[in-house]
């Protein structure tokens, strides 16, 4: 055998990330017929070519021919590999939003079920039933505050902001504890403005933009 044609088999048992040892269980033969092939000693007979052919995933011309470049083979990923590439994905899935951190935070606190306690702890200790329903409001409220940490773009946090619930729930404590139903009607203007003055913000100019622009 030529040295050409050893250091091909030696480049092509590396690059496959095998040992002499194990290349040897695998085609059948000793470690040191192995090694004799890659220090050009002697030549694997044709049995052992097309076992190195078929191992390697290519053909006996592309495994003797030394004047082509050596062809990689990529080994198949393991579950460990899978499993860390599904692990940076979700990751990277969960990381978004212009404030993930508190979006996170947000979505793991349990705030339906406290908002639950406190409503039925504090009516029955005393007899509140009404007005205090109104903590329920919050509800949406907060997990709508914990959407918008998700978006991508001031623009679009502002956007998803709660401000007609919050609104709503300004105008109901007014008029429950400041019998002021007729004259907090001037609370609801808060809304369009609202909108009107996030539709014209044009935001940072880093910030992401529409695809549709």
């Amino acid at each position: 055998m030529n040295i050409a044609t050893a250091n091909r088999l030696l480049e092509l048992r590396k690059m496959n990330g095998y040992s002499q040892d194990v290349l040897a269980e695998k085609i059948g033969v000793s470690r040191q017929a192995v090694s004799k092939w890659e220090r050009a000693e002697s030549s694997p007979d044709t049995d052992n070519l097309i076992a190195l052919a078929e191992l390697y995933g290519i053909t006996l011309d592309d495994l003797l021919n030394t004047t082509k470049d050596v062809v990689e083979i990529t080994p198949e990923p393991s579950k460990k590999d899978i499993k860390g590439k599904a692990k940076s994905l979700l990751s990277k899935v969960n990381d978004f939003g212009i404030y993930p951190k508190t979006a996170a935070a947000m979505a793991k606190f349990p705030y339906a079920i406290i908002i639950v306690i406190l409503y039925v702890g504090l009516s029955y200790a005393f007899k509140i039933w009404h007005p205090l329903w109104l903590v329920f409001l919050t509800i949406p409220i907060y997990y709508r505050i914990a959407t918008a940490c998700k978006a991508n773009s001031k623009k679009a946090f502002l956007m998803l902001l709660p401000v007609p619930e919050m609104t709503v729930l300004a105008y109901l404590m007014c008029g429950f504890f400041a019998d002021a139903w007729g004259s907090m009607w001037i609370l609801f203007l808060i809304i369009p403005i609202f909108y009107w003055v996030v539709s014209v913000f044009k935001g940072s100019p880093n910030e992401p933009k529409d695809p549709s622009q």
